[in-house]
């Protein structure tokens, strides 16, 4: 149980930098410094994608264990993994609106 938290945590954690690394990307667009906000947009997607191998591996140990129980904890990672996907996704379309209407 003990690897299982530390495996949550770190999924938590991951999912947080790329929320977070998001945001700096859209203000670096919005002052105009597209380098940066490239260069944020990548280490978001390699946080995600740590949180995703993450949760895959997680996956993988329940379908071979069934008696693990899914927790509060697990919901818990699993939505922040979530919510981290859906703010990329928006950061990169509010990032390719706003390049179409600065023309």
């Amino acid at each position: 149980m003990e690897k299982l938290e530390t495996l949550l945590m770190q999924m938590i954690s991951y999912s947080g930098d790329c929320k977070s690394l998001c945001i700096e990307a859209m203000n670096s667009f919005r002052d105009e410094d597209f380098n940066q906000a490239a260069s944020l947009l990548e280490e978001a997607e390699k946080s995600l994608l740590r949180a995703q191998r993450i949760h895959a591996q997680i996956l993988s140990t329940f379908v071979r264990n069934e008696e693990m129980k899914i927790n509060l904890f697990v919901v818990h990672a699993e939505d922040q993994m979530m919510s981290a996907e859906v703010i990329k996704s928006l950061a990169e379309e509010m990032i390719e609106m706003y390049k179409e209407l600065k023309g």
